[in-house]
């Protein structure tokens, strides 16, 4: 017999970079330009010897590569040519993890700067972040969650058994976070009460706490347990390596400890009342989240009505060329807040 057909029944959004950089935080584009501006003098050093490396233009004054396709070179010499000598880089690997970390401590240090009224009365977010409704985002920062906390909205990071509560915010964050860590690289330094599972409500007060995996090899992602005032200290301590998938073409190997979190976005995404898709462009070399988009419209008889809001006509063709030719477009995009 068939797999049974769920309801449509829930309201789901996907945030992309869009979003967060309505809020001052960089997209896509701008990452690592932004991230140079933060960057201590060895990692500037790093990356100089890596560009020289990747990119025969590195000798020139200015050169900044395309951020996809730096991430994709270097994860793929990582990959397959990390012990060949004589390349002049020796040391990608640590670079990646280095590039994780400077990116987490970019990120929490932009959103601590957004102002908590302006944030907390955001409209656009007060529409979206409302319990019973499902977030869906490719970004990595915390700003949904901070969101939550200053309106009291309970949120999970997880399903219940493919099911999400009428009563509680499910945001699904497919890319990982700035405070998530496998298992296996929590500091030994520090209680396992420091971490907790995606599946643990978010609330102050909570007396109920999942149990965490082993630490010896664990492939599972956990949480660092971290307040709004001390996020970068607890997560740098707390955490080897930040578990970010960046941006490249072909990201099945980082995904890996990430299953459970596209289960519950495919799970939300088939049961979607309406979709509504806010700063996501849905670039070409995306291609598993395209994927997952028009695997879970398409899931059943009937397909969700899709709301794109976005300022560029271009997002808007591809989502008509590459998820549903019926989008409705809004192109005024998410209102802007600076602090």
């Amino acid at each position: 017999m068939p797999a049974p057909e769920p309801p449509r029944d829930t309201y789901v959004w996907l945030f992309g970079a869009g979003l967060s950089s309505a809020f001052g935080l960089p997209n896509t584009p701008a990452l690592l330009k932004a991230l140079s501006t933060v960057a201590s003098d060895e990692l500037e050093r790093e990356l100089d010897v890596a560009y020289r490396f990747l990119y025969p233009d590195a000798r020139y004054d200015h050169f900044q590569p395309d951020v996809v396709d730096f991430f994709s070179a270097l994860s793929a010499f990582v990959g397959i040519g990390q012990g060949w000598p004589g390349t002049g880089l020796k040391n990608g690997r640590e670079l990646l993890r280095t590039l994780r970390r400077a990116i987490a401590r970019m990120l929490i240090s932009k959103a601590r700067e957004i102002s908590d009224s302006r944030l907390r009365s955001h409209d656009y977010l007060q529409r979206a972040v409302a319990p019973g409704h499902v977030i869906i985002t490719t970004n990595w920062d915390p700003i949904v969650e901070r969101f939550a906390e200053l309106n009291d909205i309970p949120l999970r990071l997880s399903s219940s058994s493919n099911k999400f509560s009428p009563t509680e915010v499910t945001l699904i964050k497919l890319h990982g976070s700035v405070d998530w860590t496998l298992a296996s690289s929590t500091s030994r330094s520090y209680e396992l009460e420091d971490y907790a599972t995606l599946r643990e409500l978010r609330t102050s007060g909570r007396s109920y706490r999942a149990a965490l995996p082993d630490r010896t090899g664990a492939e599972e992602l956990v949480r660092v347990r971290a307040d709004w005032s001390n996020m970068w200290q607890r997560v740098s301590s707390r955490a080897r390596e930040p578990w970010l998938v960046t941006m490249v073409t072909g990201k099945q190997d980082e995904l890996g400890p990430l299953q459970s979190v596209w289960r519950d976005a495919y799970a939300a995404l088939g049961r979607a009342r309406e979709l509504e898709v806010a700063g996501y462009s849905l670039p070409p070399d995306d291609v598993e989240v395209r994927t997952l988009l028009r695997a879970g419209v398409m899931r059943g008889r009937v397909q969700p009505p899709i709301v794109v809001v976005d300022p560029n006509p271009a997002t808007h063709a591809r989502f008509r060329t590459l998820l549903s030719h019926t989008i409705e477009s809004d192109y005024f995009g998410v209102p802007s807040v600076r602090s």
